[in-house]
């Protein structure tokens, strides 16, 4: 990709006075702006969206509130509080909504919900009036932020020391955990973004020096307070352009004090540059496609691009008017063309999905995409998606899941260590353990004697390849990829293995995929070789060349002693 991704920041400001706008444009047209385009818009948002008049009815909401409330809209819509949350919320909820009509603009503010599950959220609220065209104020509209786990994280740490990289690579918003001098200690790819640095650099440096003076001090000044009151706190901050929501959260240490912070932080600059009232949809919903983090694309019935914002150019690669050349088959690489024709059709069915899609950007790299899309005859026959780039989360989600798979093929082939006799049926059970537990492609092992010669080979995989590898080491010549595992002390990792330069005894079954080789070996005496095929991007993850070279060096003490 030629431009660098911004990172995918949470809208949830920029939304909430766009919908201001229009509602003040719209209030006093009766029920005008709820019409069909605002409805089905905000239905394609996943976050909790709602609105009231200036009495606390239910005017309306999106999709992504009702199923986080557990109600319908025909359960919500027309009814207050009271009607719609347990008592002893409604009372302190609706005492919050008249301190903001009491003293109209915005409101944030921390809570626990209860929902109707009868589970408990810890969320932040950004609530803000909306007026008539006279400017007297009619009612609110809010969005609700969940920030449960976050919390849940903060309190482990305290508790048992627990880190938060999960949810520092799962976050996507500006998250900082620094000490209370301001020195940091970790810190996700977003915040780095803004700081206009890189981890390996902001770590182990104060926070303050990476900031104007004056934002400095003021951030230093609400960090203080925080560490004396022990309270968590809320704030907005300006610098460059750009305005930050901030909040503060202390993590304790064992005697109670505050030793650490948590600093999480939303982009809100969209928010202040919609001031001027949006006068019809079209604009607001240029507004709000073009000041998201998410990729935009509308497309008509047959799946031509009518329609991108930035944010999709920029995770694409492709610029404005390459994307309006094209169709969504030829960036969508999970599906084939007819596919895509059949999911079309299915979505103009259905009118909404939310689903995950594969698109391929122009240098080849492929996405992984949560996908809103609607579609509404009202709004125009065509269809307008958003996009959510979860490509790390599920990278992170993978290499977690290959983590337990390695530590239940490790037990495995302890226990084979210990248990089988036969070093011949112990190297075929590894190969085995490695392709069916740990996930490896294709796997062999090659014993040889003292002259280098093969005595036995096992292989696990794909049969058309182990038998390959059968027939190239049964012939007693070594090949270059074995050569080159003796002279090292450590796994060697071959990218593309080829079968055809007579050399490697692989057949490179995929342009993913690498080789890592490692010899057996014990006190100086080696025992064979092993070898896997594995994806590219495990092959040269230095953990995972770790854990290859430990199960080699634990099946050659293991070869010591059984091998004849």
């Amino acid at each position: 990709m030629k431009t660098k991704r911004k990172p995918q920041l949470q809208y949830e400001a920029s939304l909430l006075e766009s919908c201001r706008n229009v509602m003040n444009s719209y209030a006093g047209a009766g029920m005008g702006f709820q019409s069909e385009f605002l409805s089905v818009f905000l239905d394609t948002i996943p976050l909790p969206v709602f609105y009231k008049d200036i009495s606390g009815n239910y005017l309306g909401c999106n999709k992504a509130f009702e199923n986080f409330i557990g109600k319908t809209k025909k359960e919500i819509i027309g009814r207050t509080l009271a009607g719609t949350w347990s008592k002893e919320f409604a009372e302190k909820y609706e005492s919050m909504d008249r301190a903001l009509f009491e003293a109209p603009g915005k409101q944030i503010y921390e809570w626990e919900i209860q929902l109707a599950n009868r589970t408990k959220r810890e969320v932040i609220f950004h609530k803000t009036t909306f007026t008539d065209s006279s400017g007297k104020t009619t009612g609110l509209i809010g969005i609700i932020q969940d920030i449960t786990e976050l919390k849940e994280d903060i309190r482990l740490l305290e508790e048992s020391g627990k880190d938060l990289k999960s949810t520092l690579s799962f976050s996507t918003e500006f998250l900082m955990i620094i000490d209370s001098s301001g020195v940091v200690l970790d810190a996700n790819e977003v915040a780095t973004y803004h700081l206009k640095t890189n981890l390996e650099t902001l770590k182990g440096k104060n926070a303050y020096d990476f900031l104007p003076y004056e934002v400095a001090e003021y951030r230093k000044k609400m960090a203080d307070k925080v560490i004396a009151e022990g309270k968590p706190t809320h704030f907005e901050d300006e610098r460059e352009g750009f305005v930050v929501q901030c909040s503060i959260y202390p993590i304790f240490n064992k005697d109670e004090k505050v030793e650490r912070l948590a600093v999480f932080g939303m982009d809100i600059s969209t928010t202040k540059k919609t001031g001027k009232t949006l006068q019809n949809y079209g604009e607001f919903k240029r507004s709000i496609i073009e000041t998201s983090f998410d990729g935009y694309l509308y497309m008509s019935v047959d799946g031509n691009i009518l329609e991108t914002n930035e944010a999709y150019c920029t995770m694409s690669g492709y610029t404005r008017e390459e994307l309006l050349s094209m169709n969504i088959s030829d960036i969508k690489c999970d599906k084939s063309y007819e596919e895509v024709a059949a999911h079309l059709c299915k979505l103009i069915e259905l009118g909404k999905d939310h689903y995950t899609s594969k698109h391929r950007t122009k240098d080849g790299k492929v996405l992984d995409l949560e996908v809103s899309a609607t579609y509404s005859e009202k709004t125009g026959s065509g269809l307008f998606c958003f996009f959510k780039d979860v490509t790390t989360l599920k990278q992170t989600e993978a290499r977690e899941q290959h983590l337990k798979q390695v530590l239940s093929g490790i037990r495995k082939l302890n226990q084979m260590i210990v248990q089988e006799k036969d070093p011949y049926c112990l190297i075929q059970q590894a190969c085995n353990v490695l392709t069916e537990t740990l996930g490896y492609h294709n796997a062999w092992i090659a014993l040889i004697d003292e002259n280098n010669s093969v005595r036995f080979t096992a292989a696990s995989g794909t049969q058309n390849l182990c038998k390959v590898i059968h027939e190239k080491l049964d012939q007693k010549k070594l090949p270059l990829c074995v050569k080159l595992a003796l002279k090292n002390e450590r796994t060697v990792v071959l990218k593309q293995p080829d079968a055809d330069n007579g050399e490697c005894n692989y057949s490179c079954l995929s342009e993913d995929m690498d080789a890592m080789i490692s010899k057996l070996q014990h006190e100086g005496n080696i025992y064979g070789v092993i070898a896997a095929l594995v994806p590219r991007n495990l092959a040269h993850d230095k953990e995972e060349i770790d854990i290859f070279t430990e199960i080699a060096d634990n099946l050659g003490f293991a070869l010591q002693n059984k091998m004849i």
